[in-house]
């Protein structure tokens, strides 16, 4: 990742951060003053680098992990803010990054059962329904990231 690279990534986050949502190609262009041709190049090296991950075959932002572009069901809240998850883990990193004091949650559904699910963090400490079990071990995520 070269230093325009990491330009571009702090952008996208610090719009997730401050606006719960994807910058677009353009919106960067414009922050950092860059062409559209250099943030379409930097966009596509930091997926191939599994920086982020962008919509095929174009260059909107899906995912830029723990934070979605795209509307999901794992629905972070903080305060009166809300942000998209990709999945729970993602999700309660999101609450760990920006949930501070007093915290947050983090709702979604069982995938079996389709029942509602909510996590809570206050403090540092989670509480929630049950336990959270992922289908596919961590080192294989990147297998097909839009299903893990």
């Amino acid at each position: 990742m070269n230093e325009f690279e990491r330009h571009i990534r702090a952008a996208i986050y610090a719009s997730f951060r401050d606006q719960s949502r994807s910058p677009s190609a353009a919106e960067i262009s414009d922050a950092l003053s860059a062409s559209p041709e250099e943030v379409s190049s930097a966009l596509r090296n930091l997926a191939e680098e599994h920086c982020l991950v962008l919509v095929p075959g174009t260059e909107s932002i899906w995912m830029a992990h723990p934070f979605s572009g795209i509307e999901t069901d794992f629905v972070v809240t903080i305060g009166d803010r809300r942000w998209f998850a990709n999945c729970v883990w993602d999700g309660l990193s999101i609450l760990a990054l920006l949930g501070g004091q007093p915290g947050g949650s983090l709702d979604t559904h069982s995938p079996a059962t389709g029942e509602g699910l909510r996590f809570e963090v206050s403090q540092g400490t989670v509480r929630g329904p049950g336990i959270v079990h992922f289908l596919v071990p961590a080192r294989r995520f990147w297998d097909d990231i839009g299903y893990t």
